[in-house]
């Protein structure tokens, strides 16, 4: 099965997913998932409701039989936890696809299935959610004539239907504008967004039912933590694959703010330990979803942040100033993720990236400091209320944390740019060329080459983030070749470019808010009217902003769906931290203040009437 479902099997060219139909079969076990679940949980309550033939009776009778939680919070959250499941591999697996392949000729590919089904799943567990909670008449939530809201729902619903309206939208967006292999649009992070933030409200559902340590519920408490620090990390995930579109400095800055916030929320929530094992959870599924996606399914193998010196300096902070009060170790834990967590992380880099952090990034690391100080605010007053307690973080507080971090996000986004400088590029032949047809049945030359080039003036590349080439999306795995230095503005490329093909081969820089790139080779693309880039003898080029190469068939256009998009991407994540925001709020107002458990949460789960 592993010759199967590589890219060379059956025939199938890189562009056609569906030339590969045994890939299909991850959708199948997807669904086939869901439907063993709902058949377990419907064969349970039959045994305690054989009376009933309502199918929501004997559902909601098993849900509760088999996890010892109420109907609506077993179902919810389940719908929910695979329905997160489905959409990450989906997500990791589309990404790697588009590093090594290129665009999609259809929308319908299997990793584009399994994340419509995974962001639907999540509004069809808030849906459950209110469904079961109704029919049980649950006390917990809103209530609206005969209908009950559990708090939780609203920001689930909000965040998967949020999430699925950037799929029309990002066909707007292509439609006008081209195609655009970038994580960071407004309609891939709508779509990114939503499943990121759906494990807090998950786990606040988990939490609002009353939960405790043992059982079911209990060790799905456990699960969570690792599933947040998860959805807070796929912001990275260019970063993970080693082609960055956006500065470096950008890295260290989300991964200090989804520590600050994930782990300190787990400190607060598990207790001593909580930390710890939201990085076990964490990487558990980042392994096994690298090795899937790598291995697997022949891609390009994602990196991933360690998060284990962050988890350590949270537990240490907590510990030492067990006597202070909660806010003063959130703020010492943040402070010691920003400084002492990113330390551990910029020696891992050197490990296990292909981007290694430089000294360069030293005179931005203040902005990473600080969104792990306005996250740890964040995480404490999530920590809480998921931990049964009422929050004594003040609203107000929270909000400004927000707003902070949204400022430090966007500090230097409008910053990018292409730097001076030229490079003059020479290539030589490295064994035998042969002919090729790309995705689009144009003939072709692939063939390697030895690279040198001259840079001027010399200090245009100098302390650079990184300087490199990168060869993507001609098939996997995506290529990265060190530039040795060889005297003052000369370098040599350490191994062979590949060219020809579907091959896109660009000499790569970053410094600060310089991301630039100069062609070395590109293939011809008749479908965007762009002409092939050949290796060259010799050739000069200037530095050219890194976006204009690997986003090389995004074009111009009227303005307006920009506008459009842009502005519904502001509304649905305003939406979606207001829906969070009111749900939490909600929710700790259950709570006494301290450890104790929720007030509604003691009353028995009630039963259906059988009629």
């Amino acid at each position: 099965m592993g010759n199967l479902l590589s890219p060379q099997a059956l025939g199938g060219s890189f562009a056609l997913q569906t030339a590969r139909p045994l890939e299909w079969l991850f959708v199948a076990a997807a669904l086939g998932m869901f439907g063993a679940g709902a058949a377990l949980f419907y064969w349970r309550g039959g045994r305690d409701m054989a009376g009933s033939r309502r199918i929501p009776d004997r559902l909601a009778a098993g849900l509760e039989a088999l996890s010892g939680l109420p109907a609506w919070s077993a179902a919810g959250v389940l719908i929910g936890l695979w329905a997160l499941i489905v959409a990450y591999v989906g997500f990791v697996w589309d990404v790697a696809w588009h590093a090594d392949t290129g665009r999609d000729p259809e929308l319908f590919t299997v990793p584009h299935t399994l994340i419509i089904m995974g962001l639907g799943g999540m509004a069809l567990a808030a849906l459950a959610a209110v469904a079961l909670a109704t029919l049980r008449r649950a006390e917990s939530g809103w209530r609206w004539r005969r209908f009950r809201v559990p708090y939780s729902a609203l920001p689930l619903f909000l965040l998967g239907m949020g999430a699925l309206t950037g799929f029309p939208l990002d066909d707007v967006w292509h439609a006008a504008y081209g195609i655009d292999v970038t994580m960071w649009s407004p309609t891939h992070q709508l779509m990114i967004g939503g499943a990121s933030l759906s494990p807090l409200a998950i786990w606040l559902m988990l939490t609002e039912a009353g939960a405790r340590r043992g059982g079911p519920g209990g060790r799905l408490r456990l699960a969570l933590p690792g599933a947040v620090l998860i959805g807070l990390s796929t912001f990275q995930l260019e970063y993970d694959m080693g082609i960055p579109q956006w500065q470096a400095l950008f890295q260290p800055v989300l991964i200090a703010a989804a520590a600050a916030i994930g782990l300190v929320a787990a400190r607060a929530a598990l207790g001593r330990g909580g930390a710890l094992v939201a990085v076990v959870g964490f990487m558990v599924l980042r392994i096994l979803v690298a090795l899937l996606v790598g291995p697997g399914l022949h891609h390009t193998l994602p990196r991933f942040p360690l998060y284990l010196g962050e988890a350590a300096v949270v537990e240490i902070a907590f510990a030492v100033l067990g006597s202070a009060r909660p806010i003063w170790r959130a703020l010492v834990a943040g402070a010691l993720v920003g400084t002492v967590g990113l330390a551990t992380e910029w020696a891992w880099t050197h490990l296990w990236f292909t981007n290694a952090w430089q000294p360069s990034l030293l005179p931005y690391l203040w902005i990473a400091v600080a969104a792990a100080i306005a996250g740890s605010v964040v995480g404490l007053a999530a920590g809480q209320v998921l931990a049964g307690r009422r929050p004594e973080v003040p609203f107000p507080m929270v909000a400004g944390a927000l707003v902070v971090l949204a400022f430090l996000v966007a500090f230097h986004l409008p910053a990018r740019q292409a730097g001076p400088g030229r490079v003059t590029i020479e290539t030589a032949a490295a064994g035998p060329a042969s002919l090729v047809t790309n995705r689009d049945g144009t003939p072709t030359v692939r063939r390697d080459v030895t690279l040198a080039l001259t840079v001027e003036p010399p200090d245009a590349v100098l302390d650079a983030d990184w300087f490199n080439v990168t060869a993507w999306q001609g098939g996997p795995p995506v290529q990265h070749l060190r530039l040795v230095r060889t005297s003052p503005g000369h370098y040599r490329a350490e191994g062979v470019v590949p060219t020809g093909g579907n091959w896109k081969s660009l000499i790569m820089l970053g410094r600060g808010d310089v991301v630039a790139a100069v062609p070395v080779a590109m293939p011809a693309d008749p479908a965007y009217g762009l002409g092939e880039i050949p290796p060259p003898d010799q050739r000069t080029a200037a530095f050219s902003p890194a976006s204009s190469y690997l986003m090389r068939e995004f074009r111009g256009g009227s303005p307006w769906p920009a506008y459009v998009a842009t502005g519904a991407f502001i509304v649905i994540v305003l939406a979606w931290v207001a829906g969070l925001g009111l749900a939490f709020r909600a929710a700790g107002r259950l709570f006494e203040p301290g450890p104790a458990a929720p007030r509604r949460s003691r009353r028995k789960l009630s039963r259906p009437r059988v009629t």
